[in-house]
């Protein structure tokens, strides 16, 4: 595996905004982004799961990106309009059913979007100038990353329009949003466990019969480690005991189609 640190990837902000970028040896077949946890207050893009999750897709000729995004902004980041939306869109989730913070649906939620999906982006006009063979781009999300990257496969209407990942393999995370899952987005697959006190199971249900409602092409997939942080590790380590596979088969499949 090369690795190629501190690219920045969005100049707009203050400081940049950067991802390191984890490449097989030869060329690579597609990639993926990944964004870390942490309520979109807190969390790096680099750790010892980041690098194993790496070196797993490497080993299997997909390139992938860890991006850093900004973290607990302020509605004052927002035009007044934009803010409206956000705050009108923060109701509807606390009406929907869900039972998440409402700090997973605000200003730095939206703020985290927008920035991965300008990470996205970037991806796409740069993949060939690394040896990447296709422009399609996969997502792999954990918590907050991973309610980030189902925003971005079903976005808001009305708010800034941002690229779309071509597949989101999301874990411990579900979508905050469930009324804006549509028949026509791309391939969505969650992990999650039954004893989450932070997106609690009722969560990823919910989001599974909104997607069955209207025929979104997401699935759920359980774990049977306790706590928030539990799936990440199943997918690194453990195998699904309903289909007797890894996780790592489902996120592989989720991928081949890239």
């Amino acid at each position: 595996m090369r690795v190629i640190n501190d690219i920045t990837y969005d100049k707009r902000q203050p400081n940049g905004l950067a991802l390191d970028l984890y490449l097989p040896k030869g060329p690579a077949r597609a990639s993926v982004l990944f964004a870390h946890g942490g309520g979109f207050y807190k969390g790096a893009r680099a750790d010892a799961a980041v690098t194993r999750l790496a070196q797993f897709l490497t080993d299997h000729d997909l390139a992938m990106a860890s991006a850093s995004y900004r973290l607990g902004t302020k509605p004052e980041a927002f035009s007044p309009a934009d803010r409206r939306l956000i705050q009108i869109s923060q109701t509807r989730t606390a009406n929907s059913g869900l039972s998440v913070s409402s700090r997973l649906c605000g200003s730095a939620f939206e703020a985290a979007r927008q920035d991965l999906g300008a990470a996205l982006g970037w991806m796409r006009a740069a993949h060939k100038a690394h040896g990447i063979h296709s422009e399609k781009v996969g997502f792999v999300g954990v918590s907050a990353g991973g309610i980030a990257g189902l925003a971005l496969a079903y976005p808001p209407r009305f708010l800034p329009e941002c690229p779309r990942p071509d597949a989101v393999f999301a874990v411990s995370a579900c979508a905050v949003q469930p009324w804006r899952l549509t028949p026509h987005g791309p391939p969505c697959v969650l992990l999650n466990n039954d004893r989450d006190k932070i997106i609690r199971p009722e969560n990823p249900r919910l989001t599974q019969r909104r997607a069955r409602g209207v025929g979104a092409p997401v699935k759920s997939l359980w774990c049977d480690r306790k706590g928030h942080n539990a799936p990440f590790l199943a997918l690194l380590e453990d195998r699904d005991p309903t289909a007797g596979r890894p996780y790592t088969d489902h996120l592989l499949t989720l991928f081949d189609a890239l």
